[in-house]
């Protein structure tokens, strides 16, 4: 499907096709193709139709042209971008221009996150990881859904699936369902 902005001039011209026999041909270049072989088929509804596409051409037009500008994002203008950008700073300075708002920050100075020398954080273990969601099983009343796994954690939905299964398989917990929303969880043993 070709995908074009038309205008209501063409629409109108391509109207009075009817008059040597080509109604409807409009209703197609609207983007109407059904009811434009209705109308080429029918002379235009017997020319009842045709008449009334008079009064309703700027409509299928505007209606033709808004789909399109949806599709498109809005743009018209091939020349421009839309795509936009984002920009994660872990600290520093932040520099360059916003892209197509005119705004340019002037040296910003963000905090810079300091770390003692020859101190490294050490990387999150599965040990530490069981340990975590039974503390917070136990937090909440004895059960947690997956999702409140995944955000404790912060990590991906299936290593945290694949931890909570390990826990169940471990006999520490098991998986059933609330009872009032149906939603599936883990509950300690």
């Amino acid at each position: 499907m070709v995908l074009i902005m038309i205008n209501k001039g063409t629409a109108y011209l391509l109207w009075s096709l009817c008059f040597i026999g080509f109604a409807g041909i409009h209703r197609f270049y609207c983007g109407k193709p059904l009811s434009g072989l209705i109308y080429l088929f029918t002379w235009g509804l017997l020319g009842f139709g045709q008449f009334a596409d008079l009064l309703i051409i700027p409509g299928m037009v505007d209606e033709k042209n808004l789909k399109y500008l949806a599709l498109r994002g809005g743009n018209q203008n091939n020349n421009q971008s839309n795509t936009q950008t984002v920009v994660v700073n872990l600290g520093g300075q932040v520099t360059g221009q916003i892209p197509e708002s005119g705004y340019q920050p002037s040296n910003i100075q963000l905090p810079q996150q300091q770390f003692p020398q020859g101190q490294i954080k050490p990387a999150p273990s599965a040990k530490n990881d069981v340990v975590t969601l039974l503390k917070l099983a136990q937090s909440k009343g004895g059960s947690i859904s997956l999702t409140d796994a995944v955000i404790e954690l912060g990590q991906p939905t299936s290593e945290v699936r694949s931890i909570l299964e390990n826990i169940c398989t471990d006999g520490l917990m098991e998986i059933t369902n609330d009872k009032s929303t149906g939603a599936i969880i883990y509950r300690l043993l």
